[in-house]
């Protein structure tokens, strides 16, 4: 026969199973929330300027080139000359 010391232990341990599932649970959602980070990627890339020997200048990636010595200039003037693709 089971003594109520063994059986209140036993309920113990099953409601202590039940909030650590629960507690797992929580933690898969917050890990999937946090794998949708999106990742900026400047739309200008440093090159050499003319005829200079280091990389100073920040120039468009896409089709349309535009070269400045001020990355936000660059990056201001490469999203307007080319425009990111939508999201699917």
């Amino acid at each position: 026969m089971i003594s109520s010391s063994h059986f209140s232990i036993f309920c113990i341990i099953l409601v202590s199973l039940f909030a650590l599932q629960q507690c797992e649970i929580e933690n898969m959602e917050e890990n999937l929330n946090a794998s949708k980070i999106v990742v900026y990627l400047s739309p200008c890339v440093r090159k050499r300027c003319s005829f200079s020997l280091f990389k100073n200048c920040h120039c468009c990636r896409g089709k349309y080139h535009f070269c400045s010595k001020n990355i936000k200039v660059c990056e201001k003037e490469c999203l307007r000359l080319n425009p990111p693709r939508p999201l699917p």
